[in-house]
């Protein structure tokens, strides 16, 4: 009895041990990416990075978005704006992502930082434009009512909201595109006169709202010079000459 005691002592502390070091795993990439060292400038190598160890399962989502909420209370405007940057582009990248938002309870946090009047006016307009943009996709988020519940409460409470810009409206589930590398659906887009008509432009939407994302969250000067933004803007040249070659191949 006192040896299978042990094993089963020991079987949970392998399995706490895994917990508390994906945590502090999760944790540590956030930091990285959300580090007051950058200023306001999103890093989105590391965002991206983040996004694609979720999606390969190497963070799990639930762990990303907790290291986000402590980011999140951070007195920094700049460590603040950052998380919400990367939050969102969590939830764009990351499919299952809005779940953990909501049962992490990171809009209460989002609300608290709405109230807070040492919040600057950025910040509270970055939050206001998402909480909007996630309370009005009622389609999308129907199984999860607390974004839609957030969003009419702060309307009803006599919020104004500033109005979303064209990276709010961008569709909540965009797939990873870490570009410099093509991706391979890109790749076939490109290779294969036969590819998927819907593969073509699905493709070049998901690069062209990725690059309008990387331009509208970063000073111009810094997007244009930063490799992330050349390699996108090579490839929603590269989705336009094959949405060009659909469209003249196509039967009028």
């Amino acid at each position: 009895l006192g040896g299978r005691m042990s094993q089963r002592m020991n079987s949970l502390g392998d399995k706490m041990k895994e917990v508390f070091q994906g945590s502090s795993q999760a944790d540590k990439f956030v930091e990285e990416a959300t580090s007051e060292k950058n200023g306001f400038s999103p890093d989105w190598g590391k965002n991206l990075q983040i996004c694609d160890m979720v999606n390969a399962e190497g963070l799990t989502g639930q762990d990303v978005v907790r290291g986000v909420k402590k980011r999140l209370s951070s007195k920094s405007p700049a460590v603040q704006l950052l998380a919400l940057v990367l939050l969102e582009t969590c939830v764009k990248n990351c499919e299952k992502m809005f779940a953990e938002v909501a049962s992490e309870k990171v809009l209460d946090e989002m609300v608290k930082l709405v109230d807070d009047p040492q919040t600057s006016s950025q910040n509270r307009d970055k939050i206001l434009r998402m909480i909007e943009s996630w309370g009005e996709a009622t389609e999308e988020l129907r199984y999860l009512p607390v974004f839609e519940e957030t969003y009419k409460s702060l309307r009803s409470r006599g919020i104004r909201f500033p109005g979303r810009d064209e990276e709010s409206l961008a569709p909540i589930f965009t797939p990873p595109q870490s570009a410099p590398i093509q991706s391979s659906s890109l790749a076939r887009a490109q290779s294969d006169p036969k590819a998927d008509p819907k593969e073509v432009f699905d493709v070049a939407r998901n690069s062209s709202e990725l690059l309008s994302t990387v331009l509208s969250s970063s000073p111009q000067k810094e997007a244009l010079e930063d490799d992330l933004t050349t390699a996108l803007v090579e490839q929603c040249r590269q989705s336009q000459l094959s949405v060009h070659r659909l469209l003249e191949g196509s039967p009028e």
